[in-house]
C-alpha cells in the first residue's frame, strides 16, 4: 500500500519548493511570545520555535503603544524592581517574562500586520466576611433594582426584593430575579397563598437578608410583616440558604465588574481595599472564587489588544506563511486549492479500502450475553432479509436502497430496513456513551430500541458498538469500492447485502457491471450486463453465481468448492430455468462447476492484480 504523504497533501500550491531556512507560520494561528524592552526604550518580540527564536524589532513610534499595552504588567514589574533594587539589566530581564499572544497577517504591500493580546497575572485578595456580605448585597440590589434596608446590627444587611410564587408545580417554588427557583414547604405554601388571596398576582415582597460571623456568610429569605420589623421565620431550609448564597456569587461574577467602573456601588465599597493594591490604577475584572469555605476576590487583568504593522526586514529570518491570505486570494487560486483538496480526499478514501476489516461480526446471540444486548442483536437481525425466504420485489427494493444510501449518522433512518436499523442502533449507542440524547431516540419507531440501549452499562454499550461498527465498515467498504471503480469508463455497482441466516447475520456480495461482449454485430461493439453474486452457505462453503444478460438471453454459471454443493445445484437448476422462463427470460446455458472462489468480489486498492470472474 502506498503511504499517504500528509505534508504533500496539505501544500497549497503544487510545484512550490519550500524554503528550508524560512520559518513557517500559520496565518490564523495564535502564537505565544514574550516582550523584551531594550535599553533604548524600544520593544522587541521573541517567538520561540523549533528552528530557533524569531525576533521582531518593533518600530520606535510604537513604544508608547506598547507601554500602554503592557502597563499593568510594567507597573507590577516596576514595584518588584524597586523592592529588589534592580538595575536596568535586571529590569529588562523582568520585562522579558511578560507573556503575549501574537497573530501574524501578511499584507499586499509586503508588510506584515501583527495583532498583540496582553493579559497580566491575576491577583487574589482576601475578603473579610463583612466585606463579602456588603459586596454581594450592593451588587445584587443594583442589578435587580432592589431596595436596601438599614439594620441596627453591623453583621446583617438586607434588601426588599419582589419575588414570584409558583403554585402550579409540585412542589411549589419561589423565584427571585436572576436567581434559580427554590422549593418551599407545603405548610409555607399554604400561608403564602393565604397572604396572596386578596390580590390577583403571584408576586410578593420578601426580604433578602445576608448575615455574617467571623468566618462565614449566610443568605436567607424572610417574609416582612411591615417596613419596621420582619418575621424571624425563614422561607428556606439550610441547604437552600447555601444554594442562595452560591447564586448571589454567580450573579456577581456574571456582571464582569471592572475597577474602572468607579460609579458602581460595589466597586465604590471596595475602593479602600483597591487603593492599597500596588496596581490599583490598572483596569481589572472583579471575580469571586471559593477558597477554604469562603470566597476571595480575584482581580483578573483586562485583555488589551494592539495592532502593529512591521516590515519584513524587521524580522531576524524570512517567513513562509502556510495559508494564503484572504486579502490576496484570487478566485482561480481558490478553485485550484478546492480541486487539490478533492483529489487528496479521493486518494485518501481509496487508500482506506484495504484497511477495513474483511469479515464483519456475525452478530450472533450468545447465551452469556446480557438480555438487553441479545434483544438489540435480534432486532438488528430481524431487519435483514431472511435467507430462508424469497423476498418480493417491493420488499427487496427498499433494502437495496438502504444499503446504497447507508451512512452511520444519517438522519431519518427507518428501522424497517437493515441499513436504517443499523444506523439507528449506532446513533443510540453513541448518544448513550456520550450522555447526549440522540435525535433518533425521539422518533416513535425507535422507542423500543432506545429503551433497550438506555439499560446498557457503558462497557456493554462500548462492546456492542464495536460489533455494529464492523457491519458499518463493511457497508462503507462496498461504497468505497464503487467510488474507486467509477474512475473507469465502465459502469459498475458493488453492494454487500446483509442476510439473516439462522441466529447469525452474514453478508452476500453483489456486483453489477456493464461489460463488452466478445461478439460483434455490423462492426459495432456489443455490451451486456453481468451480475455476480457470492453467497456463504455455511457447511456447503461459498457459492459464486455469474449471470450474463444480453438481449433477453440469460447465461448462468455456478461455481462451488464442494462436490455436495455441486450435486444440489445440478438438482435445482431445472426448477430455476422454469422460474426464469416464467419471467420472460430465456436461459441459453446453466450449469455448475467446481472451482476456486475468490475471497471477495471487492477489488483491493493495493493489489497488483485485478481479479475478474
Amino acid at each position: 500500500m502506498t503511504p499517504i504523504n500528509l505534508d504533500k497533501l496539505l501544500q497549497l500550491a503544487g510545484g512550490a519548493k519550500p524554503d528550508t531556512a524560512a520559518l513557517k507560520l500559520m496565518v490564523s494561528q495564535v502564537y505565544q511570545a514574550q516582550a523584551q524592552q531594550l535599553l533604548g526604550g524600544q520593544f522587541r518580540l521573541q517567538l520561540p520555535s523549533a528552528q530557533g527564536p524569531l525576533l521582531v524589532n518593533l518600530p520606535a513610534d510604537t513604544t508608547a503603544m506598547m507601554q500602554h499595552l503592557l502597563q499593568p504588567a510594567l507597573a507590577q514589574l516596576s514595584k518588584t524592581a524597586l523592592s529588589q533594587q534592580a538595575g536596568p539589566n535586571q529590569l529588562a530581564a523582568l520585562v522579558a517574562k511578560i507573556p503575549l499572544q501574537v497573530q501574524f497577517q501578511p499584507q499586499t504591500d509586503g508588510r506584515i500586520a501583527i495583532n498583540l493580546h496582553a493579559s497580566g497575572t491575576a491577583q487574589s485578595v482576601a475578603l473579610a466576611p463583612a466585606q463579602l456580605r456588603q459586596l454581594l448585597l450592593l451588587s445584587y440590589s443594583t442589578q435587580v433594582g432592589a431596595t436596601p434596608s438599614h439594620t441596627a446590627s453591623n453583621a446583617t444587611s438586607s434588601a426588599f426584593v419582589t419575588a414570584e410564587l409558583d403554585s402550579h408545580k409540585t412542589p411549589s417554588s419561589i423565584r427571585l430575579p436572576r436567581i434559580v427557583t427554590l422549593p418551599v414547604s407545603a405548610q409555607l405554601q399554604a400561608s403564602l397563598s393565604q397572604l396572596l388571596r386578596g390580590s390577583h398576582s403571584n408576586q410578593l415582597t420578601v426580604m433578602l437578608e445576608l448575615s455574617n460571623t467571623d468566618k462565614v456568610v449566610s443568605a436567607d429569605l424572610l417574609l416582612p410583616r411591615s417596613t419596621e420589623q420582619h418575621s424571624s421565620a425563614s422561607l428556606l431550609n439550610r441547604p437552600q440558604q447555601i444554594v442562595l448564597l452560591q447564586q448571589l456569587v454567580k450573579s456577581f461574577n456574571q456582571q464582569h465588574l471592572s475597577t474602572a467602573d468607579s460609579a458602581h456601588p460595589a466597586v465604590a465599597a471596595l475602593k479602600p481595599l483597591l487603593n492599597a493594591l500596588p496596581v490599583s490604577a490598572a483596569p481589572f475584572i472583579l471575580q469571586l472564587q471559593p477558597r477554604d469555605g469562603l470566597f476571595q476576590l480575584q482581580l483578573v487583568p483586562q485583555k488589551n489588544q494592539l495592532q502593529l504593522t512591521v516590515h519584513a526586514e524587521d524580522f531576524n529570518r524570512p517567513l513562509q506563511f502556510v495559508a494564503a491570505p484572504n486579502a490576496t486570494g484570487s478566485a482561480p487560486a481558490t478553485a485550484q486549492q478546492a480541486d487539490l483538496s478533492q483529489q487528496a480526499i479521493a486518494q485518501a478514501w481509496r487508500h482506506l479500502l484495504p484497511l477495513l476489516p474483511q469479515r464483519p461480526d456475525p452478530l450472533s446471540a450468545l447465551p452469556e450475553l446480557p438480555e438487553a444486548v441479545q434483544q438489540i442483536l435480534q432486532l438488528v437481525r430481524q431487519s435483514q432479509p431472511d435467507s430462508s425466504k424469497v423476498l418480493q420485489p417491493n420488499q427487496l427494493l427498499p433494502q437495496l436502497n438502504s444499503m446504497l444510501q447507508f451512512q452511520p449518522l444519517q438522519t431519518n433512518a427507518s428501522v424497517q430496513t437493515s441499513g436504517g436499523t443499523l444506523a439507528v442502533a449506532i446513533q443510540l449507542l453513541l448518544g448513550h456513551l456520550l450522555q447526549k440524547p440522540a435525535p433518533a431516540a425521539q422518533q416513535v419507531g425507535n422507542q423500543k430500541l432506545a429503551q433497550l440501549v438506555a439499560t446498557l452499562e457503558p462497557a456493554q454499550a462500548s462492546s456492542l458498538l464495536r460489533q455494529l461498527a464492523s457491519h458499518s465498515s463493511t457497508l462503507q467498504q462496498s461504497q468505497l469500492a464503487t467510488l474507486d471503480s467509477n474512475a473507469s469508463t465502465q459502469q459498475q455497482l458493488l453492494l454487500q447485502l446483509p442476510l439473516q441466516q439462522g441466529e447469525h447475520s452474514v453478508f452476500s456480495q453483489i456486483q453489477l457491471e456493464q461489460r463488452e461482449s466478445d461478439a460483434k454485430q455490423d462492426g459495432e461493439k456489443q455490451t451486456h450486463w453481468q451480475l455476480t453474486m457470492k453467497f456463504d452457505l455455511e457447511q456447503l462453503g461459498p457459492l459464486l453465481v455469474v449471470a450474463k444478460l444480453q438481449q433477453q438471453q440469460l447465461h448462468l454459471q455456478f461455481y462451488t468448492e464442494q462436490a455436495l454443493a455441486k450435486r444440489l445445484a445440478d438438482k435445482f437448476l431445472p426448477i430455476l430455468k422454469d422460474r426464469c422462463a416464467a419471467q420472460g427470460l430465456q436461459i441459453s446455458q446453466a450449469d455448475c462447476v467446481l472451482g476456486k472462489i475468490p475471497d471477495s468480489l471487492l477489488p483491493r486498492a493495493n493489489s497488483l492484480l485485478a481479479i475478474k470472474v
